[in-house]
Parts: structure tokens; C-alpha cells; sequence
């Protein structure tokens, strides 16, 4: 009886450890791949070139995001959205500030 509540004790602590480890894991690659979507999103509007992006150019630049999450990604990186005449327009809130 006491070698099947120490084989279950063990058993236990040691799936405790495996699936911790792997969920570790798995959510520091998605947070890297978060923090990487962010940087680049903060690079796209900060280029000399233009103030404002598209949304349709961003997301064709930074793939792989659903629609809103991207806005959440765009948000984190600093940027306010725009709209002029039904086009959604992102750009830095520190270069767009006069335009709020």
C-alpha cells in the first residue's frame, strides 16, 4: 500500500515538472514571437518616409495576425489609429500627436 501512494507521489511530481516545463516553454516562444511582431510594427512607423501606414500595408508586412490582433500589437508598439474617407491609417503617437 505504501510503495503504490509513493510510485503515484512520484508519478505525479514528475508529470507536474514535464508538462510545467513544456508550457514554459511554449509561452516564452509566443512571447518572443509577441515582442518581435512589436518591434517590427514600432520600425514599419517609424520610417522618415511616411507618418502613417495603412492598416492593409502593415498587415501585409507583419503576417500571421488575426485583424485584432494586430491593432493589440500596434497599440503595445505605441501607434494610434486613424481614419480617413473608410481607410484605417496607423502611425506612432509620438510623431502624430498634432493630429489627435
Amino acid at each position: 500500500m505504501l510503495e503504490t501512494i509513493i510510485t503515484s507521489v512520484a508519478t505525479a511530481v514528475i508529470t507536474g515538472v514535464v508538462t510545467f516545463a513544456a508550457q514554459e516553454r511554449r509561452l516564452k516562444s509566443e512571447l518572443r514571437a509577441e515582442f518581435m511582431a512589436e518591434q517590427v510594427a514600432k520600425s514599419l512607423l517609424e520610417d522618415e518616409r511616411w507618418k502613417k501606414r495603412t492598416f492593409k500595408v502593415i498587415k501585409k508586412r507583419l503576417g500571421g495576425f488575426e485583424d485584432e490582433e494586430l491593432r493589440r500589437i500596434l497599440v503595445r508598439a505605441g501607434a494610434v489609429r486613424f481614419e480617413d474617407e473608410g481607410e484605417e491609417f496607423w502611425g506612432l503617437l509620438s510623431r502624430n500627436r498634432k493630429d489627435l
